[in-house]
């Protein structure tokens, strides 16, 4: 009998792994090769050929843990590990058979190790790594055969003592199973590279020690509790203290980084977060990720590869990173194509173990620090490891570019033009560009044939004092563009930021999108009006220390300095809203300023710059949209049930009425003794009665007077009064209060 029993479990553990070939069943030679041990069907669901029967009975039989890639414990023969990655499923397993492990990739071949580093590629490979798919995981396939890729099969998460997962480059579809996802043991998962969507999946296992879910179709932004967030309680992020590799690289995830504040794992008297103490590999690149860079990376104590490139982070690097009470042990900085600002700190110098720092396709500016210059950075990038200038193994200086914005290097164009940036790529390095030319594309970019008033088209290459909208000072240089409630819709262009005199810049109540560019910060603004728009992310650090715009800088003697360089005087953050669109200091002391405040509203908390919520003022108090109408049909439904009950209760009095009552002469009510539930009988002696309502409004309540009236039958006899019978009930029902 405990054979039996063994042999069932076994044949299911057999039944759940086959799920991973299921959609190629009927022809599994084509997708497994012939030296992998196992994952054949047995013979009654397969073909009639003898040999072919034969051969996968034999493989079937075989126990699991001699299958190829299925990992057990020498003790008690349970399933630990799943190493079935870098293409089993479409024809290689683990290298075995015409596949090959790259060097940036996880290898779990021997399961204790965690490769911690990244080889940065070429940039005409990026779109290549973006996608799931490769063309050298179908290299083995039939040519004329579509492989179509399994589900990921829930039933996995049966297999309750499984401690890794690679399932990498299977063309898994669908999202991670929440079985899969409640797996107690679970120390590194690999998923990487395959068709997977859906949100972040939240492993519950508080042993993770590697989670790499990159080059799939995940989107959307991360909860907060991914990374501990201070409301979150310890046991929602389990794996927080454990995790030494992050990857969710190449995929669509958005919204910021949820850093923010100490963690859950805060030790209030040591003063010392234990969150991710022990995370070495954090890649977050190739996604869509805004905001700004948190300080609180600094806190990761063992970080040794920080990945962020291909986003749209702003702001300056965060110093915390190389703090001098304690730098952190970074090998690998990859901060490159995003929108960052700000100077390259020679403090970067003090990260000792670096020797990869990318930095190029963001808005830089300054030289490259000569500490940075002598470390020898990039060597494993570069092709021309004896370039000239040692500075641009790290980046191009201003007024150059490059391929890759790193060396070999080309200066632009000398035609009076200046690039400002360093790092910049070959299609960035333009020549001097006139005022024309920037409005011509600022025209171009924001939709200007489809303005709403056409006497606002401008001519490309008219003379820019003579466009509506823009006014020009004596010596004619664009002073003012004012812009507002025409339809502009688009990205605002950064060269606008490049007109060396404009003071004023009015487009609000349009529907501008994307981003708000640091390079507003090199115009003289005094006026930015952005409100009404729909501008995403955050408000680049540099621009809100600008002095003049809005107002920043300028208030009442004592005005706390953050109030006075607030993000807000610039253009009011997302879940926030004001009249202007924008927070505005007071003039004088003891006067109120405006203030940005929240917004409930999920619609209007995705922009920028909100002048109103759309959720419902009553009294001037904002309330919930959500609220309201959840309000409202409870309300509804109450009445209803009203309606419905008193409608029951009239039909059940109306019939009994009908068939017990008769008044006599006195008016008294008296029932048919002889009635016996004879009814024909009680028709005969009763007059036919119908019921009339007549309400009488008294006060909140309705009083229903209900008479009864007689029929024109001839053998009706009169009443020497009518019956009247009343019923108070309520027709008003009380709005639930609203908070």
């Amino acid at each position: 009998m405990p054979t039996a029993v063994v042999q069932t479990e076994e044949e299911e553990i057999k039944a759940i792994l086959l799920e991973l070939v299921e959609p190629n069943r009927d022809d599994p030679t084509d997708i497994i090769p012939p030296n992998v041990t196992g994952w054949r069907f047995p013979s009654e669901k397969k073909s009639s050929d003898a040999s072919s029967l034969q051969t996968g009975d034999e493989q079937y039989r075989r126990p699991v843990c001699n299958w190829t890639g299925v990992i057990c414990d020498p003790i008690d023969g349970s399933i630990t590990g799943l190493n079935l990655g870098d293409g089993f499923y479409v024809g290689s397993l683990l290298g075995i058979y015409g596949g090959d492990v790259g060097a940036d990739r996880m290898d779990l071949r021997r399961n204790e190790e965690i490769i911690l580093h990244k080889r940065r590629r070429y940039a005409e490979a990026a779109p290549a790594m973006a996608n799931a798919r490769r063309a050298d995981d179908v290299s083995t396939t039939s040519p004329t055969t579509e492989i179509i890729g399994p589900i990921f099969p829930s039933s996995i998460g049966k297999l309750r003592s499984l401690r890794f997962i690679n399932l990498s480059s299977n063309k898994l579809r669908g999202g991670v199973p929440n079985a899969v996802l409640q797996l107690p043991n679970l120390q590194i998962v690999d998923v990487s590279m395959n068709d997977l969507d859906g949100t972040f999946p939240h492993f519950e296992s508080e042993k993770m020690l590697s989670l790499d879910i990159s080059k799939n179709r995940f989107h959307g932004p991360l909860p907060e509790h991914v990374f501990g967030h201070p409301e979150i309680d310890s046991t929602t992020a389990p794996y927080l203290r454990s995790v030494v590799k992050f990857d969710i690289s190449h995929n669509s995830f958005n919204g910021t980084i949820p850093l923010d504040g100490t963690s859950a794992y805060y030790d209030q008297i040591a003063m010392h977060d234990e969150a991710l103490q022990n995370l070495k590999y954090f890649d977050l690149g190739f996604n869509i990720f805004t905001g700004t860079i948190c300080n609180n990376i600094g806190n990761f104590a063992s970080l040794e590869g920080l990945f962020l490139e291909h986003n749209l982070l702003v702001g300056t690097i965060p110093k915390s990173i190389f703090r001098e009470s304690g730098p952190l042990p970074l090998t690998q900085l990859y901060l490159q194509q995003n929108l960052l600002s700000g100077t390259l700190s020679d403090g970067i110098d003090r990260l000792v173990n670096l020797v990869e720092l990318y930095v190029d396709g963001n808005k830089l500016t300054g030289p490259i620090p000569k500490a940075l210059c002598d470390s020898g950075f990039n060597l494993p990038f570069l092709i021309d490891t004896q370039t000239e200038h040692e500075c641009d193994a790290i980046s191009c200086p201003v007024n150059s570019a490059s391929r890759e914005g790193i060396a070999p290097c080309t200066p632009c164009p000398d035609d009076g033009g200046f690039n400002r940036y360093i790092g910049q790529h070959n299609d960035e390095c333009r020549g001097a560009m006139s005022e024309i030319q920037i409005l011509d594309l600022f025209y171009e970019s924001l939709h200007g044939d489809e303005w709403l008033d056409s006497s606002y088209h401008w001519k490309k290459a008219s003379p820019a004092c003579q466009r509506r909208g823009v006014e020009c000072n004596e010596q004619g240089q664009v002073t003012e563009i004012v812009l507002p409630s025409l339809g502009l819709r688009g990205h605002l262009r950064p060269e606008i930021g490049f007109l060396s005199k404009l003071q004023v810049l009015d487009l609000r109540n349009n529907q501008l999108k994307g981003f708000l560019p640091s390079d507003l910060r090199f115009a003289p603004l005094k006026l930015l009006d952005l409100r009404g728009s729909r501008l995403q992310g955050v408000v680049p650090p540099l621009l809100c220390i600008q002095e003049g715009i809005n107002g920043n800088g300028v208030g009442p003697p004592g005005t706390d300095i953050n109030l006075l360089y607030a993000c807000e005087n610039i253009i009011c953050p997302k879940r926030t809203y004001s009249s202007i669109g924008r927070a505005s200091l007071p003039e004088n002391e003891g006067e109120d300023g405006i203030q940005c405040l929240p917004c409930y509203d999920d619609h209007a908390a995705l922009y920028m710059g909100r002048d109103q919520c759309s959720d419902i003022f009553l009294l001037k108090m904002q309330i919930r949209r959500v609220d309201a109408q959840k309000r409202l049909l409870e309300s509804f439904s109450i009445i209803l049930a009203l309606i419905v009950v008193c409608l029951c209760a009239m039909r059940c009095r109306r019939k009994i009425l009908r068939n017990a009552i008769w008044a006599d002469d006195t008016g008294d009510l008296v029932l048919d003794e002889n009635d016996d539930n004879d009814h024909d009988g009680l028709h005969s002696s009763l007059p036919v009665q119908r019921w009339v309502s007549q309400p009488v409004h008294e006060g909140e309540y309705t009083v229903d007077d209900w008479t009864v009236a007689y029929s024109d039958r001839e053998d009706s006899r009169p009443m020497n009064r009518s019956m009247e019978l009343s019923m108070i009930r309520s027709t008003r029902s009380r709005f639930p209060d609203i908070i």
